[in-house]
């Protein structure tokens, strides 16, 4: 699950953020901010968030106009949209552009995560009709009602694709190079899928969401590389993908319970008596 949230009022969005109850979320949590209209759809068009949650006025536009232009790339997006202005006009052209709810400043904790939760039932909802169909039209031969690229299905001529075929292809491409940067929504374009229905499908065949397997993936590679070579942390965040040492400290933490540093530091002791990274 992403969320995206759009204020340009930097405390705002941080106090939006630290009251999104997490754990109401299955899966994996990634929350992006974004402090204007564009630098909102800039991350809307490389990340794909599946809710939005903005505030209805910034310096030069305001949310009403982020709403629309999000709905112009993906209508499936939830829009929760916030705002001090209790005025009509604001309201009506929000839920005119699928915007669940309007909520008023100072928001409410509770409101506010019942209301993402209300997002996230809908979604689930979405994504179990569209398996449901996909797997109907799989049964007949055929691509599904709704077209095999909106919804999942993949053919090659009048054939359709198996998708076990293209999840195997996908974990086969992130193993063999680790080191790229891939995304749900790259990966959902390469190969004509929803974004939804391959997220959904990727997480039940191997208990992983995408994202966390692609993780997974490149500190395994880094481990290898720590016990195989003497390059330094740095060096190894880089070949896997990772740029920031920052980041990549973080994603290892994540997944092995601690540091580069000190899983390198416990190599080096159980390989060679030393201490040294």
């Amino acid at each position: 699950m992403i969320i995206l949230v759009a204020d340009d009022e930097r405390w705002i969005r941080k106090g939006i953020i630290k009251m999104i109850d997490q754990s109401r979320l299955e899966g994996e949590t990634q929350i992006l901010e974004a402090d204007t209209v564009e630098g909102a759809l800039a991350l809307f068009s490389e990340h794909r968030p599946q809710i939005v949650i903005s505030d209805v006025k910034f310096p030069t536009e305001d949310g009403c106009t982020l709403c629309e232009r999000i709905y112009a790339i993906e209508k499936r997006t939830r829009i929760i949209m916030i705002s001090g202005y209790d005025e009509f006009e604001y309201v009506k052209r929000a839920l005119s552009y699928r915007a669940v709810d309007y909520l008023l400043k100072p928001v409410d904790k509770q409101v506010l995560n019942n209301t993402i939760h209300k997002c996230v039932e809908e979604l689930s909802a979405e994504w179990h009709n569209t398996s449901e169909r996909y797997r109907e039209s799989a049964d007949r031969g055929l691509p599904s009602s709704e077209g095999s690229r909106a919804e999942g299905g993949r053919t090659d001529g009048a054939r359709s694709v198996d998708i076990q075929d293209v999840i195997r292809d996908i974990e086969d491409t992130v193993r063999k190079n680790c080191s790229e940067k891939y995304t749900l929504s790259g990966l959902a374009l390469k190969y004509h899928l929803s974004e939804a229905y391959l997220s959904t499908v990727f997480k039940k065949t191997n208990g992983l969401s995408l994202t966390a397997f692609i993780m997974q993936v490149k500190v395994e590679r880094a481990k290898e590389l720590m016990m195989t070579t003497q390059g330094k942390i740095w060096d190894i965040a880089a070949q896997v993908g990772y740029p920031d040492q920052h980041y990549f400290t973080k994603v290892f933490k994540k997944v092995t319970g601690e540091s580069p540093t000190e899983y390198k530091t416990k190599l080096n002791r159980e390989l060679y008596g030393e201490e040294h990274v």
